[in-house]
């Protein structure tokens, strides 16, 4: 290979892995929302405001003892971005919420 290729494969191997890093990945991440059918629950996570997806399950739980007759599926709010190579860590380590069926706003 080329010397210029392996530069170019390093640089952009650095900037993905630097970019997934959690100080950085901070300032990158997507606030993620999510709701029920008919609306009646929705969260959105707030990151580093201790307003993450296990708080949310928590909530949603609670709803669902509150309000037993509405539905009981919790759906994503956000496409899939797998483009958006920073958030690949989230991807990866939180899989749970981006395999939750997806529910257009």
């Amino acid at each position: 290979m080329k010397t210029k290729t392996k530069i170019w494969i390093i640089v952009v191997l650095s900037t993905i892995a630097i970019s997934n890093l959690p100080p950085i990945n901070y300032f990158l991440q997507e606030s993620y929302s999510y709701q029920n059918r008919d609306g009646t629950f929705s969260y959105t996570e707030q990151p580093g405001k201790g307003m993450d997806y296990k708080v949310g399950l928590i909530r949603f739980e609670r709803f669902q003892k509150l309000h037993p007759e509405k539905n009981h599926a919790l759906y994503r709010n956000f496409t899939l971005k797998p483009w958006r190579f920073w958030e690949w860590w989230q991807m990866i380590m939180h899989y749970e919420r981006f395999n939750l069926p997806y529910i257009h706003r």
